[in-house]
């Protein structure tokens, strides 16, 4: 079964990112992915009312782009919930396959982007 949990250890925090090869942000929040084994991890910031996904990262030797997804959706509804407006993908945060089936569209100022209000059906916060 899948499960996406946030991480509460930061030094389960790093050394995740390291196994799926990716920058470890202290200041940053983190998911990860499970069905059985480790699937990978969703490493995000906020700054101000904007949410931005560091790292969409897979696990090594992993493929499974719908828990991905499932994850990237959970963070998503977690920054919605704290009241941020956007969500910003940051360049190179995930691979071409993953970006094109998240959602996020390219906006005005070439960010990959979404606007987390209208994502949710302008319901505010839950």
């Amino acid at each position: 079964m899948l499960t996406v949990l946030p991480i509460q250890s930061k030094s389960e925090q790093e050394e995740l990112c390291k196994l799926c090869s990716v920058e470890y942000l202290i200041e940053g929040f983190c998911y990860r992915a499970d069905d059985d084994d480790f699937i990978g991890i969703c490493q995000f910031t906020f700054i101000n009312d904007v949410g931005y996904i560091e790292n969409l990262a897979y696990a090594p030797n992993m493929d499974d782009s719908e828990a991905m997804i499932i994850m990237l959706r959970a963070t998503m509804s977690f920054m919605h919930r704290c009241g941020l407006s956007r969500s910003i993908m940051k360049p190179n945060a995930t691979t071409d396959k993953l970006l094109n089936m998240s959602g996020y569209l390219k906006n005005e100022n070439g960010e990959y982007a979404v606007d987390l209000k209208k994502f949710y059906g302008g319901c505010g916060n839950h």
